[in-house]
């Protein structure tokens, strides 16, 4: 299947012109493509993005931002939080060091297609294997569920429909959330929320994927008008 890793052009776009009255920019995990309109740079290991002296090495898993109250006006963070054992730690700092921001990442529909990973070799497992959450945005929160191992087993999928999905709007491989002054955030849990064996399946399918769905497409259709 083709691929959309990529930040999705229309997107970047208007995230850029919001950042036009912007002074002070940070990039929570810049990786090999820095956001345009950065000023300054965070993430865990600087021999992977050498940016310059605006780059600060960082855990962001479980080292508080080295930064003051409010210090910067908007915060980027593209696909990162989904990579993180501890995303509620780096939301809370990002709500401390910066007034406004803009987080994207993975939708639950790609986390669950087959075919995702591996480039151009079309592995055969769900999403991403190194991701630790589904994450999607709805009501103004941030939304993260556990991405368990049962993923690999979810029954009632229509995968050839899910993969068309994904190619056809290459706008649902992320999920997209503005926010200002304070990212507000809900982790759903097992035992709390859904028991693993008897309706996580469904939980993730007709709640997370659903909403996530709705979520990005309203995004877009605001994007693009």
């Amino acid at each position: 299947m083709k691929k959309f890793y990529g930040p999705n052009p229309n997107v970047y776009a208007y995230i850029e012109k919001l950042c036009l009255d912007k002074k002070n920019v940070l990039e929570i995990g810049p990786g090999y493509i820095p956001f345009s309109k950065a000023t300054h740079f965070c993430g865990w290991d600087k021999g992977l993005q050498p940016i310059d002296t605006s780059y600060t090495v960082c855990d962001v898993s479980k080292e508080k931002l080295p930064f003051k109250d409010k210090e910067f006006d908007f915060i980027y963070c593209r696909h990162v939080l989904e990579d993180l054992y501890n995303p509620f730690l780096l939301l809370d700092e990002m709500s401390r060091v910066a007034s406004s921001g803009y987080l994207e990442t993975p939708s639950p529909l790609s986390e669950v297609c087959r075919g995702i990973d591996g480039g151009d070799n079309n592995l055969p497992w769900r999403g991403y294997q190194h991701h630790h959450s589904f994450v999607w945005s709805y009501n103004d929160e941030v939304c993260f569920a556990h991405k368990y191992p049962a993923v690999e087993y979810f029954n009632g999928l229509e995968e050839e429909i899910v993969q068309q999905q994904l190619e056809e709007k290459p706008y649902l491989w992320n999920s997209y959330h503005l926010w200002n002054d304070k990212i507000k955030y809900k982790h759903y849990q097992h035992d709390v929320d859904f028991v693993i064996w008897k309706d996580y399946v469904n939980f993730i399918l007709q709640k997370a994927l659903v909403e996530g769905v709705e979520s990005s497409t309203n995004f877009y259709n605001k994007v693009i008008k």
